[in-house]
């Protein structure tokens, strides 16, 4: 019997480890063969700043994968929502090599090169992600695939996403502790996309908001390709902070109260009396003022949003709109706060639209990123053994670089 072959997301967040596993089965249908979640311990505003105890959170959730799949996984395509990640756009130019002037794939990866080793110097930075914006062949401009096109001059604008180097090395030691390879790292907006964005939403012209615990990060998609990325250093724990300043409780009580926020004004009551929940308070305030806490801190988000997309000329001016993902995505009525503050349609995402298996498990928003990242290891996924075609592509080449770096 084969053995099968499973595709696998982690999502290693400030508050939250997260595992997927899908199998692909002869049904169009990606099988959700296994999923897992435990808190994270060691993790900081989306980085890794004690690896080993975030190996102990990794391995909780991979323990917790194994009790619904039986699932023993050794490799991951990991999440990467740093902080301290940084946008460089630059440009490249090389010359086309065949005598014909037919434009190869070795042209573009040329005219890539060219353009980062054009990056001023960053130290402690280290590239995660390039993505080419657009090309120029000769006198033809903003070109968005150049591949097989004839010229003598091959130009390119690039967009890199670095991230901070000690930050991506605590996450190798975290992830690898943990008993798992890793096959790529993808910076987590990005990832999320690959669930809850169509194909339409990226060519028309969208953005991806993930709301995390520490941070919330951005994506901008256009004509198919990212083009822009930003994080923001808000997330819905603050939010908690903020229930929990203003009320004088603690915050696994305000924590309580913001989740239930929902439940209370859909009840039409007047006020909420802390002794509903588990443990007795006295205390009693009035939802409103509790509305009034969550949507400031929320127009906090959405306010640098909007500056950033006023800042690349794209605001109210997305018509795929903006796809909320995330574990503050939850949050109750956000969807018309973010309508209200970005003037775009706004949903929640991703669903399980596509998927089989233990969907059910996967269907909120704060599943879009390991989800995202299994099917970003599926559509990168190649017939060669993982281990040989590993170094031989861009990403190994990184990853040679950072194992060297944390050789003593």
């Amino acid at each position: 019997m084969a053995q099968r072959e499973y595709f696998a997301g982690l999502d290693i967040g400030s508050s939250t480890v997260r595992v997927v596993a899908l199998e692909k089965r002869e049904s169009e249908a990606l099988f959700v063969a296994g999923v897992g979640e435990a808190e994270a311990q060691g993790v900081r505003k989306g980085a890794v700043i004690t690896p080993e105890q975030a190996a102990r959170s990794i391995q909780k959730a991979l323990a917790d994968l194994r009790k619904t799949s039986s699932i023993d996984l050794d490799h991951a395509t990991v999440s990467l929502t740093d902080h301290r990640l940084a946008t460089h756009v630059s440009k490249g130019a090389v010359s086309i090599s065949r005598a014909d002037g037919e434009v190869t794939k070795d042209d573009i990866s040329r005219v890539i090169d060219a353009s980062e080793a054009a990056l001023p110097r960053m130290s402690n930075r280290g590239i995660i992600h390039s993505f080419p914006l657009f090309y120029t062949v000769d006198s033809d401009t903003h070109i968005r695939e150049a591949l097989g096109l004839t010229g003598v001059k091959l130009e390119v604008e690039t967009l890199f996403i670095a991230g901070f180097s000690m930050h991506i090395k605590n996450l190798f030691k975290a992830v690898e502790a943990a008993g798992i390879s890793i096959d790529d790292i993808v910076v987590t907006p990005y990832a999320a996309s690959f669930q809850a964005l169509s194909k339409k939403q990226k060519e028309v012209g969208s953005l991806l908001l993930d709301i995390g615990s520490q941070t919330s990060s951005l994506a901008v998609f256009e004509e198919g390709s990212l083009v822009s990325l930003d994080v923001i250093p808000y997330g819905s724990g603050h939010i908690t902070y903020d229930i929990g300043l203003g009320f004088e409780i603690d915050l696994a009580s305000a924590e309580r109260v913001k989740r239930n926020l929902g439940i209370f004004l859909e009840q039409g009551k007047k006020e909420i009396r802390l002794s509903d929940f588990p443990k007795n308070f006295e205390e009693t305030f009035s939802p409103k003022r509790l509305r009034e806490i969550v949507s400031a801190r929320l127009g906090d988000i959405f306010e640098l949003v909007e500056k950033h997309l006023r800042r690349i000329g794209r605001a109210e001016l997305l018509p795929g709109g903006v796809i909320l993902t995330g574990g503050g995505a939850k949050l109750f009525d956000i969807g018309s706060s973010a309508r209200e503050e970005l003037h775009l349609p706004v949903e929640i995402g991703p669903g399980v639209l596509g998927l089989s298996g233990k969907k059910e498990l996967v269907s909120g928003p704060e599943w879009a990123t390991p989800l995202g990242l299994a099917r970003y290891a599926l559509e990168q996924h190649t017939p060669e053994s993982r281990l040989s075609s590993l170094f031989s592509s861009a990403f190994g080449k990184r990853i040679s670089r950072w194992l060297r770096a944390l050789i003593p």
